[in-house]
């Protein structure tokens, strides 16, 4: 039905583009578009912050695109922010992939 990553913090993820997180991020996030609608996006978000807080971090992040615009309104639904000191532009098509962080 769905599928996620959870990258564990500070590990090289995005190949120099940025510094490597102090925190978590999720990553790869997708659901099979016969099975949309139905709450599996936010059922794998939400286990990924379980897991985040279990393990004692206080932040959880991500990277997406602006094309992204059902998964954005998922993000800032579930209280992510936009923070654009973390954003980057990985090929030269102008698409900048956004970072996202959540507290919790």
């Amino acid at each position: 039905m769905g599928s996620v990553a959870l990258f564990p913090a500070k590990i090289e993820a995005y190949e120099g583009y940025i510094d490597p997180l102090e925190y978590p991020e999720i990553r790869m996030l997708a659901v099979n578009p016969q099975m949309r609608g139905k709450g599996i996006a936010r059922a794998l978000m939400m286990e990924c912050i379980y897991r985040t807080k279990a393990t004692g971090y206080h932040s959880i992040g991500l990277h997406t695109a602006e094309f992204m615009k059902d998964a954005i309104r998922l993000y800032e639904g579930l209280g992510f922010e936009h923070i654009p000191q973390f954003d980057f532009v990985p090929l030269e098509d102008g698409i900048v992939v956004k970072a996202y962080r959540l507290r919790v």
